[in-house]
């Protein structure tokens, strides 16, 4: 697989520390898929990216400056180098098919809200009971995600400072109560994944959840975003990059 080049339609601020960027990709992207943007000359190996949407041939990437390559790429106006996408299509594809027509929440935390916006405006095609619980630490660091097509959502914030006031697993939980659902699609931070796995673990909820993972290769040769997957009384190691990054939320040790 060789490098691409693409011009760069908008690289934008968009909060304190979150740009959004934009470039031509002309075939078909499916949920959970990502790509691997060249950082140089700050980052040695390309650095991965979800993908938050693709519509009329555009690609949209939501990024966080944490590095110095982030910082870099956010100074990018002319054009990118990238590989992908990359992503188990096979999998987003049966995982779509089984959430079809269900009472569907996505909860995430972070910078894990950029996936879970393209899986939102992909499956509101396919059911109407959908909501996204997006949770952050503070004010200064909540994307807007009317300006992305999500009608339905709850904010949560750590400090009280925009919408409601506990983690996303806390606000997530109060509504789980209140309400059935059927499926969960999550992201986000490992704490946050791990809080949520044990309080889904006695409810019979359909759920998955999309992983992220430094890695080399993207392809599932150098193992360096191996995750452990339960086999029966033992477990097993998969590629987030091959295998992923969407998972059976049940099956994940984290």
């Amino acid at each position: 697989m060789r490098l691409q080049e693409a011009k760069i339609i908008k690289n934008l601020q968009i909060n304190s520390n979150t740009f959004l960027l934009e470039f031509p990709y002309k075939y078909n992207i499916f949920p959970s898929q990502f790509v691997m943007i060249d950082t140089y000359p700050y980052r040695l190996l390309l650095k991965p990216f979800s993908i938050a949407g693709h519509k009329d041939g555009v690609v949209q990437i939501i990024y966080r400056v944490i590095s110095d390559g982030t910082k870099y790429l956010s100074t990018q106006k002319e054009k990118i180098r990238f590989l992908g996408p990359f992503g188990n299509i096979k999998k987003a594809k049966q995982v779509l098919k089984q959430i079809k027509n269900k009472k569907v929440y996505l909860i995430a935390g972070g910078s894990g809200v950029a996936s879970l916006i393209f899986f939102y405006n992909y499956i509101k095609k396919q059911t109407k009971d959908l909501l996204l619980i997006y949770g952050e630490k503070e004010k200064s660091s909540v994307v807007n995600l009317k300006k992305f097509g999500i009608e339905t959502s709850i904010y949560t914030t750590e400090d009280g400072s925009y919408g409601e006031k506990g983690t996303v697993v806390d606000v997530f939980l109060k509504y789980l109560k209140n309400n059935s659902i059927d499926c969960v699609i999550c992201c986000g931070p490992k704490p946050m994944l791990k809080k949520l796995q044990e309080l889904l673990s006695d409810k019979n909820v359909l759920s998955f959840a999309l992983l992220e993972e430094y890695m080399c290769c993207g392809v599932g040769v150098c193992r360096s975003c191996v995750v452990k997957i339960k086999n029966k009384n033992d477990f097993t190691y998969q590629t987030v990059c091959k295998d992923g990054p969407i998972f059976n939320f049940n099956e994940i040790i984290i």
